[in-house]
């Protein structure tokens, strides 16, 4: 070949060569991290859940394909009102759903007898507990949705699950707190909500630990009752550049209008406000942990 024309196959190779690498990384770049972030708000609808919760969990489950459709939920309540996993029980999905009240149990039982592929369970759940309660049910090590939603010690709760990865957690938080306020309710078995503001945690403690388990906030809700969490492995597909708690806070738009701690004087008063949480055995003082 003469040496003018096999200088220019060789330019026309490399010329080819860069082109296909560029295309691949603009193909690589779109599938993995979208153009712009995906809109939670918008997606916020309410079927069966107290807020918005129900078009966020179905938003999230666009962006991350489910593999075991499984959801567990606890407390339940009665598994219509308020309940966050019911549309997806809808969809043929399966799971578990614990709720300890008497009267809410035994709604729940009515409620979801058209649902098999459900399990449901009285009970009360605590740290030492619950991934026993997983085995004991046969749930699956990689569900889809967790929803942690029990109005005291669910910080200290989701920070033992680990035999099980779900690919998405909701958990109850508390607004009272704004970041970089660290506080988590001092653990007690016999912790429960007494119409305060003495209840699970600060979206910072909750981040830290989300953080340490390998998990990214995602959103929290306009109503600031839910924060949504991703295995940190699909969190680039939601083209978020910023999920700090100081750039996802929102203040309480719930509870009373003024007298709480939160920095807009919203939500349920301060702990210190009522005495020490009582049950048949003694009192639990109330106190928050820099956690």
């Amino acid at each position: 070949m003469p040496r003018k024309t096999a200088a220019l196959a060789v330019r026309i190779l490399e010329v080819g060569l860069v082109a296909a690498a560029a295309a691949l990384a603009l193909g690589t770049a779109s599938a993995g991290k979208p153009a712009a972030p995906v809109d939670f708000e918008a997606a916020e609808a309410q079927v069966y859940s107290q807020g918005g919760e129900d078009g966020v969990i179905a938003k999230l489950f666009e962006v991350i394909e489910p593999t075991s459709r499984y959801a567990v939920e606890f407390g339940a309540a009665d598994g219509l009102h308020g309940s966050n996993v019911r549309r997806l029980y809808e969809q043929g999905w399966s799971g578990l759903q614990i709720e300890g009240d008497p009267s809410q149990y035994k709604a729940l039982l009515e409620n979801m007898k058209d649902f098999p592929k459900v399990k449901n369970l009285r009970g009360w759940v605590w740290p030492g507990n619950i991934e026993h309660i997983f085995d004991q049910v046969d749930a699956p090590k990689d569900m889809d949705l967790l929803v942690i939603d029990i109005d005291s010690n669910d910080y200290w709760v989701w920070k033992v699950i680990h035999d099980y990865r779900p690919k998405v957690v909701q958990v109850e938080f508390n607004a009272a707190f704004a970041p970089p306020q660290l506080a988590v309710i001092r653990y007690h078995p016999m912790n429960y909500p007494d119409s305060t503001d003495f209840y699970g945690a600060s979206i910072q403690s909750f981040y830290e630990l989300a953080k340490r388990k390998g998990y990214e906030l995602v959103y929290c809700e306009k109503n600031a009752v839910n924060l949504f969490f991703v295995d940190a492995k699909y969190f680039d597909r939601f083209g978020i550049e910023d999920n700090s708690p100081a750039a996802l806070y929102r203040p309480p738009s719930f509870g009373y209008a003024k007298g709480g701690r939160a920095p807009n004087g919203r939500g349920w008063p301060p702990a210190e406000t009522r005495g020490p949480l009582s049950y048949g055995g003694g009192t639990i003082p109330k106190a928050f942990l820099e956690r």
